[in-house]
C-alpha cells in the first residue's frame, strides 16, 4: 500500500489511474458518472461540484462561484471538454442545480456522493479512494504533464503553493526516471 493512502477515513485519497476511474464509473448511474467526470476534469472539491448549477457552464468553461469555494475568495473558470458539456446538458433539470437533492430540494450533499463512491469502489474492488482522490488525481496529472504550479494553482483555487504541493503525488518510478535522466 502506498504511504499515506486513505484508510478508514484517515490519510490521503488515492491518486487514480484512468483504468481505476473507468471501473468506478461502471458501477454508478449516469448522473454520478457526470458528477465524477466534472471532478476528474476540473479538480474541483466535492462540495463545489455539489453546488453547481446549469448556468455555471458558460462558453466552454465551468464557473465555480466564489461563494461556493472553500475560502469564498475567488471565482474560478475552468475549461471543460465539449463531450462533458453535452453530458451535463442531458442531466434532468429539476431546480437549477446540476445535481439536485432528495425530492428535488436544493443540491445533492457530499455525504450522498461519498456513499455512491464507497459503494462503487467496493463493487470494483478498489481501496484507498475518497472523493478527494479526484482532486489529487487532477492536480497530480497536471504536474506530471509539466503544467506549472502557478497554472495548477489557478485551476485548483489554492491560495498557497505550499498546500498545493501536498496534492502532487510522486511515485517511485518518477523518482527513478528523474535520477536516470540526470545522469544521462
Amino acid at each position: 500500500m502506498p504511504p499515506f493512502m486513505k484508510v478508514a477515513g484517515c490519510g490521503r485519497g488515492k491518486v487514480l489511474s484512468p483504468d481505476e476511474f473507468r471501473k468506478i464509473k461502471e458501477h454508478i448511474h449516469f448522473k454520478y458518472q457526470v458528477f465524477f467526470d466534472i471532478m476528474w476534469h476540473t479538480g474541483c472539491r466535492v462540495s463545489e461540484c455539489c453546488k453547481l448549477r446549469f448556468v455555471d457552464v458558460v462558453n466552454g468553461t465551468l464557473v465555480i462561484r466564489k461563494g461556493n469555494t472553500k475560502g469564498k475568495s475567488e471565482t474560478r473558470e475552468i475549461p471543460i471538454p465539449d463531450d462533458l458539456i453535452s453530458r451535463i446538458n442531458r442531466l434532468p433539470q429539476v431546480n437549477g442545480f446540476m445535481f439536485s437533492g432528495m425530492g428535488g430540494n436544493g443540491h445533492i450533499t457530499r455525504f450522498t456522493i461519498d456513499k455512491v463512491l464507497r459503494n462503487a469502489c467496493k463493487e470494483s474492488g478498489l481501496s484507498g479512494v475518497s472523493t478527494h482522490s479526484f482532486r489529487r488525481t487532477t492536480i497530480t496529472q497536471l504536474s506530471r504533464n509539466s503544467v506549472s504550479l502557478r497554472v495548477i494553482q489557478k485551476i485548483s483555487g489554492h491560495r498557497n503553493l505550499n498546500v498545493l504541493q501536498n496534492y502532487v503525488d510522486v511515485d517511485e518510478q518518477e523518482v527513478m526516471l528523474a535520477l536516470q535522466t540526470r545522469w544521462n
